[in-house]
């Protein structure tokens, strides 16, 4: 049935962005924890989601594009979901409901992580600066910190 086939992909691109979401999460928890080692394996696990979220986006676009076609309609849910029953209308409707929750989930966590890094960019700038005034003075390179 072509709408199961439409609420199919859609749930699976919406799985897709939650882990994306997830994995974002977890990024801005360990940035927030200052666990590098971790950010590392974070760097990875996102790139492989972030394709699977590409892949299922790209199978979503591709099935509704023909279905729309062969149901003569625009390739929207709201005219695909027009073009079935009240079943299949909902469960389409709910479906593409379920991922634009999930989508801007996933653009609300990374507006956060964004912030955090540029935060934590500005601090590390900072104490670079820092860092660089207090070795051009010549009167520290005479000081003991001795105890």
């Amino acid at each position: 049935m072509w709408s199961s086939e439409i609420v199919g992909v859609i749930e699976r691109q919406t799985e897709a962005i939650h882990r994306v979401l997830s994995v974002v999460v977890k990024q801005r928890e360990a940035l927030k924890e200052g666990r590098l080692e971790l950010l590392k394996d974070l760097l990875k696990d996102m790139d492989q989601a972030h394709q699977e979220a590409i892949t299922a986006e790209s199978m979503r676009i591709q099935v509704v594009n023909k279905i729309a076609e062969s149901r003569k309609c625009s390739p929207t849910l709201n005219e695909l979901a027009a073009s079935g029953t009240l079943e299949e209308s909902e469960a389409m409707l709910k479906a593409g409901k379920a991922l634009r929750a999930a989508v801007e989930s996933a653009r609300s966590e990374m507006a956060l992580l964004n912030s955090l890094v540029e935060e934590n960019k500005a601090l590390n700038d900072m104490l670079i600066d820092e860092w660089r005034r207090l070795g051009g003075n010549q009167s520290l390179s005479s000081l003991d910190l001795k105890g």
